[in-house]
C-alpha cells in the first residue's frame, strides 16, 4: 500500500509512540486522523503535526467504549467519503501487577480486559468499514509502554498482540484485509534501558509499522523490534 495515498487512523495518538508514528506518516505524506481520550497530549500530537502538513485531523474521545469508536469511524466517513485505509492500532500498556505483589487481582484483570476490549473493538470497527465499502486495508497491533523504567507487564501484552495479529489475519485474508503487529523485544534485566534507548526502540517501532502497511504480502506475522 502507498502510505502517501493512505488515509490512517492512530489510536492513542497522544502517547509518546502515537505521536512519534503520526508525526511520522504526515511527514510521508499520508492523510493521518490522530484519536485519543488524554485531550491534552492529543492536542500536543496535532500541533507537532500540523506543522508539516494539512492533513491531519485530531478526534478526542471520552471513552473507549464501542459506540464512541464507532463515531471515530462516522467522522472519516463524513470527512473523507470513505473508511480508512490503514488502523494504527495503537496501545499504551500499563504496569501489570505481579503474583508476588499485594495488589489485588481485580488489578490486573481490569488492565488486560481494557487493552483487549479496546484494541478488539477499534479492530472490529475498521474490519465492519471496510468489508462494507469492499476496500482492501491494513491493520497494524502496535503496543507500547510510555514509562521505560516500569516494564513489568510487558510480555503479557506482547503476547495478546501476538494472538490478535495471527487469529486477525486468518479470518481477514479472504477480504483482502492484511494484519500486522509490531511489538517491543526489551531486555532489561540488567537494567540497561535508559531513555535513550527508548526513543531509538519508538523509533524502530515505527519503521516496522511502515514496512508492515507498505509491504503488500505482510500479513499474520508479529515483528519483535529493538536496539
Amino acid at each position: 500500500m502507498e502510505i502517501k495515498s493512505s488515509i490512517i487512523l492512530v489510536t492513542s495518538a497522544g502517547s509518546q509512540l502515537g505521536g512519534t508514528i503520526a508525526n511520522h506518516f504526515v511527514n510521508l505524506g499520508a492523510t493521518v486522523i490522530l484519536c485519543d481520550i488524554d485531550s491534552a497530549s492529543l492536542d500536543e500530537t496535532y500541533q507537532l503535526c500540523s506543522r508539516y502538513s494539512t492533513s491531519v485531523y485530531s478526534y478526542p474521545i471520552e471513552r473507549y467504549d464501542s459506540q464512541t469508536i464507532l463515531k471515530v469511524f462516522d467522522f472519516i466517513q463524513l470527512t473523507f467519503g470513505t473508511t480508512p485505509d490503514v488502523l494504527v492500532n495503537n496501545w499504551v500498556s500499563t504496569p501489570m501487577p505481579t503474583l508476588t505483589g499485594s495488589q489485588p487481582v481485580s488489578c490486573f484483570i481490569d488492565n488486560l480486559s481494557a487493552m483487549a476490549s479496546t484494541l478488539f473493538s477499534f479492530g472490529q470497527a475498521s474490519v465492519d468499514r471496510l468489508r462494507q465499502a469492499n476496500k482492501q486495508g491494513v491493520i497494524v497491533n502496535v503496543i507500547s509502554h510510555d514509562d521505560f523504567k516500569d516494564m513489568s507487564g510487558l510480555e503479557s501484552a506482547n503476547s495478546m498482540i501476538t494472538g490478535f495479529t495471527h487469529s486477525w489475519a486468518k479470518e481477514l485474508t479472504p477480504f483482502n484485509i492484511r494484519v500486522g503487529g509490531v511489538i517491543p523485544a526489551i531486555h532489561n534485566a540488567d537494567g540497561k534501558l535508559n531513555k535513550c534507548h527508548w526513543a531509538q526502540l519508538q523509533d524502530e517501532l515505527t519503521r516496522t509499522a511502515e514496512y508492515i502497511i507498505s509491504n503488500d504480502y505482510f500479513s499474520g506475522r508479529v515483528v519483535a523490534a529493538e536496539v
